[in-house]
């Protein structure tokens, strides 16, 4: 195990890891599906599946060969610089399945983006300040987002007064 030990130690040296009580004790080669083999082979079920990111499972081969033939046209553009198909085609298609009418989306490159998009919103049409967020809820690591995040924990290090 001495491959696994030494990224470990790499993690301890050179990874920023404080906001978490600890690391799982598995250094992870690849995934499939649900489960997870570390770099000695052994398996696990990924019971986290992508956490923060996205949940569509390891190695899904329909995610893989979608994000293969894009990687092989265009890695990266910014929506709101340049026309790219594949984002006009989301929006359509969000646009028929979200209720209420809503019919346009933005686009953020991060979670916590989307999320000080929504605190931006929610102040232009309600004219208010006020945010409620749900108990022990997580929303991202900006000060914005801490601002929401229900983990007292996460707001701790003298930071504020936060939004």
């Amino acid at each position: 195990m001495p491959e696994s030990l030494d990224v470990m130690e790499a993690y301890k040296r050179y990874v920023i890891t404080s906001c978490v009580s600890r690391v799982e004790p598995v250094v992870v080669n690849r995934g499939l599906g649900a489960t997870i083999t570390d770099l000695e082979g052994k398996e696990y079920v990924d019971c986290f599946s992508g956490i923060s990111v996205v949940n569509s499972g390891h190695c899904n081969p329909k995610v893989v060969e979608t994000a293969k033939d894009q990687l092989d046209r265009l890695i990266h553009a910014c929506a709101y610089v340049y026309y790219l198909e594949p984002v006009a085609r989301l929006a359509e298609k969000l646009a028929q399945i979200v209720p209420g009418g809503l019919t346009k989306t933005f686009f953020s490159n991060s979670g916590a983006e989307s999320i000080e998009c929504g605190l931006k919103l929610a102040r232009k049409f309600t004219k208010r300040h006020e945010i409620i967020a749900l108990m022990r809820s997580f929303h991202g690591r900006t000060f914005g987002t801490l601002s929401v995040t229900g983990q007292v924990g996460r707001r701790s290090y003298s930071m504020g007064p936060y939004l």
